[in-house]
């Protein structure tokens, strides 16, 4: 399914959950809007359904005509309640174009007829219960699917600072853990494990750390410039990842396996508002994840793989450029004979062949070049 078809479905639910607003009334302009917002979500999921089965439907079709378009394209099967939904569209053809109102006796049994519909077809053609589908579903599996998975659910329960939480903890799995400075507290060199990291160098500090670190949530430091940059590059609306940030409680978690630590902001979980509020959040982390996973899709790389070489002695030296004259950083350990690797190059001095060594196991880090003449051929 994809997101033209799964919008056009989420529209026909909004329309339909709109039309059943409408129609406890006992306005007669009130249930005419109930008829015409019943007979657009209709239309709207029938549009879905036509897109998906490739259906001939053009501009200006006939609403009956639906029906024998996709037909054709589900044969032998056909789709159900077909009369009693062409009897709402002419319940909104009298109400739109003559000004006959509907009585309300005669269409509400119509909300029955159309749910039942939905939830039919949804099923039959998109495998799916209709009150399941979300925009969530179009996302890669993840640890951040799965917590707006959750997100949804919480709203649906009426548990909305948990849907907020949720949503936050999702941003922090897909943005916010690049930024946790935690692993430069030790003040110890990380060689290769700081590649990975986005902290900004100022906050790579171990004093820098000890004097602003003030609660866990401390430990994410953004570099706004970078950050901003990488929302660009991903589609990100930057606007909308601001707003969250803004709208939901912070999170920490400083490993996978570790528990969740969230800062309960009084103001940010204020019951005054706040199911507007996590209902924005909910819809703008998921266009957020679905920017970034779409980025993602396009982006194409090598697949990944590990090379190693294989050294002559022990204690070989490991230098800090492509060159004999640079300074050797470290030495090779005793008993380290196979190193990981990722590429060669011709040395600064013309003085042969180095090798980048990109080497952790076993709590050794080994970071550097190493020389063509210290392999074992």
């Amino acid at each position: 399914m994809n997101k033209s078809t799964l919008n056009k479905l989420l529209l026909s639910r909004s329309l339909y959950q709109l039309a059943k607003e409408n129609v406890q009334t006992t306005s007669g302009l009130r249930l005419s809007i109930s008829c015409n917002l019943l007979q657009d979500a209709v239309e709207c999921f029938l549009l879905a359904l036509s897109e998906n089965v490739n259906a001939d439907i053009g501009q200006g079709t006939q609403f009956d005509k639906y029906f024998q378009q996709i037909n054709l394209k589900i044969a032998p099967r056909e789709l159900p309640f077909r009369l009693r939904l062409i009897s709402l569209n002419k319940l909104r053809v009298n109400s739109k174009h003559y000004g006959l109102e509907p009585a309300k006796s005669e269409l509400e049994p119509l909300f029955t007829t159309v749910w039942e519909f939905f939830n039919e077809v949804t099923r039959s053609d998109f495998g799916k219960e209709f009150a399941t589908l979300s925009l969530v579903d179009m996302l890669r599996d993840s640890e951040a699917k799965d917590l707006l998975r959750d997100a949804e659910a919480a709203f649906e329960a009426f548990e909305y600072p948990k849907c907020l939480i949720l949503c936050r903890q999702a941003i922090f799995v897909k943005f916010e853990w690049g930024y946790d400075a935690q692993q430069f507290l030790t003040g110890q060199p990380l060689g290769l494990m700081a590649l990975g990291s986005k902290v900004p160098y100022f906050a790579r500090d171990k004093n820098y750390l000890d004097e602003n670190v003030k609660e866990p949530t401390d430990y994410v430091i953004y570099d706004h410039n970078a950050f901003e940059m990488e929302l660009m590059k991903s589609g990100v609306d930057s606007v909308a990842y601001w707003n969250v940030w803004r709208l939901t409680p912070e999170v920490y978690r400083k490993s996978k396996d570790a528990p969740w630590v969230v800062k309960n902001d009084l103001r940010k979980l204020d019951s005054d508002g706040i199911k507007d509020r996590a209902e924005y959040v909910l819809l703008a982390t998921t266009e957020i994840l679905l920017a970034d996973d779409q980025n993602q899709t396009r982006t194409r790389s090598p697949d990944y793989r590990r090379f190693y070489l294989t050294l002559k002695n022990d204690a070989v030296p490991v230098f800090e450029k492509a060159s004999k004259a640079s300074s050797i950083i470290q030495t090779t350990p005793a008993g380290v004979k196979k190193l990981y690797c990722d590429y060669s190059i011709d040395g600064l001095d013309e003085d042969g062949i180095f090798w980048h060594v990109t080497h952790w196991e076993d709590d050794t880090n080994i970071f550097g070049f190493i020389h063509e003449d210290a392999l074992d051929s």
